[in-house]
């Protein structure tokens, strides 16, 4: 069957974005949609592996770069976590007319999770990488004194993690703090989820994931501790599983269906 790659900019809500749309079997019943994580992009090894493994499962397979990132990274500082929840949203009733499994990346994770909440209809299985659905608790317990008060006088927050220099605004922040999944009693998903984690993240704590599925209502979780993989999710172990994991949630939902 023909492959269709669709990749150009779209406009949203006076943004330009780049995203990629690759209809590799059009009598599919599931689009995968990879949402990539904070300040990264869509176009990186964990994105290829995806994008073969879809090619490889007939399945159809979206990515996209977040509000204020890769085409539109001049407007980061405007962005915060409503704007992505709304994009994504705009993204799967305007772009996507069959069922969804989702993958995201660290806020991509965090993002997909609520979606599966919104659209419990369409997405069928969740597959998550360094979810951080509490990033903004972890980052305050990191923050000094001085970086808070800089945040509630100036209404922007400087912060730097590895080699990476963050500039957080109070829009952002907030939203943050809303849109805390683990603050809920329950996160009201019952499609499968993944968890994948690395031991050696230092961005996030990597026992979040044991809260995640914890707070998660359906019994279909499945948790990868990885040892020796980073919150990047780069190195061969955490693509080994990654794909591992795409095929055996497809592998369930076909069952199921």
């Amino acid at each position: 069957m023909k492959t269709i790659i669709n990749k150009q900019l779209y406009h949203f809500a006076g943004h330009s974005i780049g995203y990629e749309y690759c209809i590799f079997n059009q009598q599919s019943p599931f689009t995968v949609i990879y949402v990539h994580g904070l300040q990264s992009s869509p176009w990186g090894r964990k994105e290829e592996l995806i994008k073969s493994t879809c090619q490889d499962l007939g399945l159809n397979f979206l990515r996209f770069e977040l509000l204020g990132h890769g085409e539109d990274k001049q407007k980061f500082l405007f962005c915060d976590f409503n704007m992505w929840k709304q994009q994504l949203q705009t993204i799967i009733k305007r772009y996507v007319s069959n069922n969804i499994i989702m993958v995201g990346h660290c806020v991509g994770g965090w993002l997909s999770l609520c979606m599966a909440e919104d659209n419990p209809s369409r997405i069928k299985a969740v597959i998550c990488l360094s979810a951080a659905p509490d990033l903004i608790e972890q980052l305050i317990l990191r923050s000094t004194p001085e970086q808070r008060k800089c945040l509630e006088n100036t209404g922007f927050v400087e912060a730097k993690v590895e080699k990476y220099h963050y500039i957080f605004s109070q829009n952002l922040w907030t939203s943050f703090l809303s849109n805390n999944l683990l603050n809920q009693e329950k996160i009201h998903i019952n499609c499968p989820v993944y968890l994948l984690q690395g031991q050696d993240d230092i961005f996030i704590d990597w026992q979040s994931v044991l809260k995640i599925a914890d707070k998660l209502e359906t019994s279909q979780v499945i948790m990868k501790i990885l040892k020796k993989s980073n919150h990047h999710m780069q190195d061969k172990a955490a693509l080994t599983e990654l794909k591992r994991s795409l095929q055996d949630a497809y592998a369930d939902i076909k069952k199921e269906a």
